[in-house]
């Protein structure tokens, strides 16, 4: 036994000796130290000496992770009961302050198979995962600080998006989070754990609850990461209040793209249910919530296993929080049922305020959801769906409901087993004003369209193919006449839908939501940032090389990241001309590089246009007019031009692709992926000599989507 762990051990023993002594207030305290290069073991019941505390004496030292995989901790909590851990003004750290987050390895703090134990106090940094609890009941954690923890570079700039930055939240079961992408506090499989005024910020991702039951986490502040602020996985009946999880943001730059690569305030995913979100904000992320019923369900994982009612991420409810100016959804809550958004500023989104794709009798009641740049509130495929006494105005769609043919979804497992058209509907008490569309529905039947209140001035509604209100007993009406006999005709379109007159009385389950109240809620902090008087608006997202711009902080504006690396300052000489597919009833009739390189590179010699390019941001370089010119099908693309390098040694050449690419250094092969083929990252490394290089892209476009980026960078000397 290492001598700290000793010596511990045996305090801890002399105690519980003396646990009925008269000393019993004197004997409740302990004080320990942590020594580089070994393990602080705590273990055993110290339930007898009630309040009994190990302190743990203040020091800034740099305690590197322990084990061959680095995730032995460097304090570990084991089997342990009754007794609560102060750190004190300890800061437990796994590097020095600077080191790249994404060289951050190891665990930091480990508790495991632990009851009624308290961690309290202290700052961590510098580890992959700040601490992590498994298999432990009653758990507390709290005034917990995480700085610099794990998180990946980002490849993203200013000028085009990486499709190597998207994340993947999809997989869990096997610890993918943790190993992918770490984490400041991740419990795995515990049980009424709580989670108290803890803040974390320099890291990808906050809080990781899985297969969790009965979590509490009030007053805590995980924002400005570049993953997610909370993010559960299989955890049910968790309480979440007032925190703040603001600008857990990736995947965006202002009036360039807006993707959010899976980037989330608030994350559940794969079966998580029965869980309160309570007076949070969450703004500013790539979603304010994302919630996805699971594989289980959607790839019918779970009937493979036997299983025969198998359920979603279902009845979750969102009271009093502000979800604003997403990248992409204020709410995305998908192939789920019964989860209810109450009361909630949704305004100011990118894509969409709700969606709700693949949900039943979600219920949207007296929210704000305002400027958004998509749709209010869309969902597709849903059933059941309640759209109540909610403030919609000034989206390019109020509300959009409808199904479509979606092949891979509603004739895949999902849709083998549920339903999926879009149906039965309840649009009731809303205002609708200053939207370019208040309502769209397509493919949908039995919508109730009642008490809404229609902003004045010209609307306009477009009716296609037998959309008619059908009133019992199945009447036809004309749409425009049903709508102006209610009030103001709402502008947008009607198309191959019915609806239906509402007759007084609401679904029981849409009865339920109005009548809920929140528990008790525990906790304090008032998180929002509306109410701080902070800036708002997409347009304060700014995204660095490690993630979203602190500007709290008091840090200095990132610098943006220049698209090429070492390559930026070059200049290209770049020829784009058109090939030809083959003709299936005419072998080689075509120039397909695929088939032939040789007779597609002679087509260069016969450009459409031919220009000087300074940095690939897309096969067009960024230029809308040479995009229009060239089109989007069937082009190839060969570039060239040198760079210098100062001192010899590695190097890694990243190119992200759609479709094939070839790139040669030095006149050799150094990256191909002569393909057709989805946006995909292909990295080479490259031993280079110090001087100049003749560097070689050559592209080629079939058609769909595109891209094309290329990325030089220095990894080490020789």
């Amino acid at each position: 036994m290492r001598p700290v762990a000793l010596l511990l051990l045996l305090v801890l023993a002399s105690c519980s000796q003396r646990a009925g002594s008269s000393a019993h207030q004197r004997d409740a305290e302990a004080a320990v130290e942590l020594a580089p290069g070994q393990a602080l073991i705590v273990r055993g019941d110290y339930s007898a000496i009630p309040g009994h505390v190990i302190h743990v004496r203040p020091g800034n030292w740099t305690h590197a992770p322990l084990g061959a995989d680095g995730t032995q901790g460097v304090l570990v909590v084991r089997e342990a009961r009754g007794v609560t851990i102060d750190l004190g003004g300890q800061e437990l750290r796994g590097a020095p302050p600077g080191t790249h987050l994404d060289r951050l390895t190891g665990f930091g703090i480990v508790l495991e198979d632990c009851h009624d134990v308290v961690v309290r106090g202290g700052r961590v940094g510098g580890y992959k995962v700040g601490l992590l609890a498994v298999r432990c009941v009653g758990l507390v954690l709290e005034d917990l600080e995480f700085e610099g923890w794990y998180g990946q570079r980002l490849r993203s700039t200013t000028a085009a998006e990486d499709q190597g930055d998207w994340l993947w939240p999809h997989a869990n079961d096997e610890r993918e989070w943790l190993t992918n992408y770490g984490g400041a506090i991740a419990l795995e499989d515990c049980r009424d754990a709580t989670i108290r005024r803890a803040r974390g910020r320099q890291g990808q991702n906050g809080i990781l609850l899985t297969r969790c039951q009965g979590t509490r986490v009030y007053d805590c502040d995980f924002s400005f990461l570049s993953g997610w602020g909370l993010a559960l996985y299989r955890t049910n009946g968790a309480l979440v209040a007032r925190n703040r999880f603001d600008y857990c943001v990736r995947g965006y730059s202002h009036g360039v793209y807006w993707r959010g690569q899976d980037s989330s305030g608030i994350l559940l995913f794969e079966r998580c249910s029965d869980n309160v979100f309570a007076e949070n904000s969450a703004t500013h992320g790539g979603d304010g919530v994302f919630l996805f019923a699971g594989r289980d369900a959607v790839e019918g994982r779970a009937f493979e296993r036997g299983e025969t009612a198998v359920g979603g991420s279902d009845r979750n409810i969102w009271w009093g929080n502000d979800f604003s100016f997403a990248v992409a959804n204020a709410i995305e809550a998908t192939f789920s049922s019964d989860n209810w958004a109450i009361g909630n500023h949704l305004d100011g989104s990118h894509q969409h305020g709700v969606w709700g794709g693949y949900s039943r009798r979600m219920v949207v009641l007296g929210n704000s959801i305002r400027h958004t740049k998509g749709g209010g509130v869309s969902i597709e495929h849903g059933q059941e769906c309640a759209i109540v006494e909610n403030a919609i105005e000034g989206n390019d769609m109020g509300i959009e409901l409808w199904w479509d043919e979606d092949p891979s979804l509603v004739g895949g497992p999902f849709g083998a087993r549920h339903d999926t058209s879009s149906r039965d509907h309840l649009v009731l008490g809303n205002r609708l004003a200053e939207n370019a569309q208040d309502l769209v529905l397509k493919l949908t039947t039995g919508v109730a369209f009642a008490q809404n209140e229609v902003g004045r001035g010209s609307r306009t509604l477009k009716v296609e193919r037998s959309a008619v209100l059908v009133e019992p007993p199945a009447k036809p009406v004309d749409v425009a006449a049903f709508f102006q006999r209610q009030g103001d005709l709402p502008s947008g379109l009607v198309q191959d839908s019915t609806l239906r007159a509402f007759e007084g009385a609401e679904p029981e389950w849409l009865q339920r939501a109005r009548q809920w109240t929140p528990p008790e809620l525990p906790g304090t902090r008032r998180p929002f940032a509306r109410e701080r008087g902070a800036p708002a608006g997409l347009d304060t997202i700014v995204m660095g090389e490690w993630g979203p711009w602190d500007f709290e902080s008091g840090a200095p504006r990132p610098v943006p990241r220049t698209p090429g690396g070492m390559l930026a300052g070059v200049t290209w000489d770049a020829l784009w001309f058109r090939w030809a597919p083959e003709r299936p009833d005419e072998p080689g009739s075509g120039s397909d590089p695929r088939l032939d390189v040789a007779r597609w590179r002679a087509l260069a010699g016969n450009p459409l246009v031919r220009r000087a390019v300074g940095a690939w941001t897309n096969p067009w370089a960024g230029d809308d007019a040479l995009r229009r010119e060239v089109g989007n099908a069937h082009f190839g693309l060969v570039a060239r031009a040198r760079f210098e390098v100062a001192e010899a040694g590695l190097h890694r050449l990243s190119v992200v692709s759609d479709d094939g690419v070839r790139v040669l250094v030095g006149g050799r092969v150094a990256l191909e992926n002569w393909t057709w083929h989805a946006p995909t990252r292909d990295e080479a490394t490259l031993d280079l000599a110090a001087g100049g290089h003749e560097i070689v892209l050559e592209y080629f476009q079939i058609d769909g989507a595109a891209a094309l980026t290329v990325e030089l960078e220095r990894l080490a000397p020789r």
